[in-house]
């Protein structure tokens, strides 16, 4: 056979896979669906969904634009749209028709009260709704607000925040980690995915993984590693360190797969005192079976042994003293009524909200330098700003 002939047998050979494979696609795909993606793809419109669904497990199986766009005449924020009635926001109610134990275990963690956290914050008086919409809310999550005129307020949308309330009352973003149209299991098991929003003075996860041990192995061979495997099949043998998705949600040791992330926590780390959680040492055992998939015992308990040290260390020697003073200060009426009206309001919340997290989050994921330096050394300085601003206060007062 001549060279020509056979490269031109292998063309269409490759034309048949691909005729075959469009068919197959087409087949696999709803007819309300099929006329979402005609239209747009002839409008130009949107391209790039179109190109992220079509590399996604859900055009695999069928999952397509109507399949979860779909909305009830009766849905809040649902609209007509060339003969269709659909809605712009896919819910975790939405997403919870095929994956109902991953919407339950969601609603059950800290992720789906996001929002409610923000509503709780005293800085808003003195930020602004701008630094509140862009900023806390973005990844907190907003509370959907759907006009008069049925468009989505832009106050509220567009938002990817975890505890986002939705029109239709669920709390929650599912594309927050598996974004769309995509919706990857492999990009919501790598530590970025969780980075967008876990980094900063505040809840620096991102920059201590970074540091750890963990983090370092990951930025070296991470990109070897399989990212793929089913739910409840992804372990040890497809990576050598643990990304955050493998120590807070993944099936690994005597841990079961969860989309609960708070469900391994034994300690509450980001509130000005730390308390242990609700059945803490069942938590612990769940996060000490996953630490042994890689650890010996003796260095799991150690490891918990330090944490617990820090964390105690910050509750007695810092937290604890400081809040007595600072609140005997408001008794006295040293100090203005309320929250963030004196500088020391402000250096008093930086003292937990900043440096206190820190010290706590760099023990529990492996991060010294958040520990000592970002952590209790500038917990320490704080004391000697404050104490200088306490001094003050009181001179301030006799006069």
């Amino acid at each position: 056979m001549s060279k020509k002939k056979l490269i031109l047998i292998t063309m269409l050979a490759m034309l048949m896979v691909f005729a075959v494979t469009a068919i197959s696609m087409a087949a696999n795909v709803s007819e309300a669906s099929q006329t979402c993606i005609s239209c747009h793809k002839s409008l130009g419109a949107t391209k790039n969904v179109i190109h992220d669904w079509k590399d996604s497990k859900h055009s695999e199986v069928g999952v397509s634009c109507y399949e979860c766009h779909e909305a009830k005449p009766s849905d809040k924020d649902a609209f007509k749209h060339n003969g269709y009635t659909i809605a712009t926001i896919v819910s975790p109610k939405d997403c919870g028709s095929c994956h109902s134990d991953a919407v339950e275990q969601h609603n059950n963690s800290l992720h789906a009260k996001g929002y409610d956290f923000t509503k709780k914050s005293g800085l808003y008086k003195y930020i602004g709704e701008a630094s509140k919409i862009s900023g806390c809310r973005t990844c907190h999550g907003s509370k959907v607000k759907v006009l008069e005129n049925g468009k989505l307020d832009p106050s509220t949308w567009p938002n990817n925040g975890i505890g986002r309330v939705n029109p239709d009352g669920s709390k929650g973003s599912c594309s927050a980690c598996h974004t769309s149209h995509k919706f990857s299991v492999a990009e919501a098991r790598k530590p970025e995915a969780c980075g967008q929003c876990h980094l900063g003075p505040d809840h620096p996860q991102k920059e201590i993984y970074e540091e750890s041990k963990h983090g370092a192995i990951y930025a070296m061979e991470g990109d070897e590693w399989n990212w793929d495997d089913p739910a409840g099949e992804w372990n040890t043998e497809d990576f050598r360190a643990p990304t955050c998705a493998t120590c807070h949600m993944s099936e690994i040791g005597d841990a079961k797969l969860t989309h609960n992330v708070s469900a391994r926590l034994s300690w509450e780390l980001e509130r000005p005192l730390s308390v242990k959680t609700k059945q803490w040492k069942k938590k612990r055992s769940k996060m000490k079976s996953v630490c042994t998939e890689c650890h010996s015992q003796q260095w799991t308990d150690n490891h918990y042994d330090r944490l617990d040290q820090v964390v105690n260390t910050y509750n007695n020697k810092f937290y604890k003293p400081y809040k007595k003073k600072y609140e005997q200060a408001k008794k006295d009426g040293v100090l203005t009524p309320g929250g963030f009206n004196d500088e020391l309001d402000w250096k008093f919340f930086e003292f937990w909200h900043h440096e206190g997290r820190r010290a706590r989050m760099g023990a529990a994921m492996g991060g010294p330098d958040y520990v000592h330096w970002h952590g209790f050394y500038e917990l320490a300085e704080d004391v000697q700003i404050m104490d200088r601003l306490l001094k003050e206060a009181y001179e301030n007062a006799e006069h």
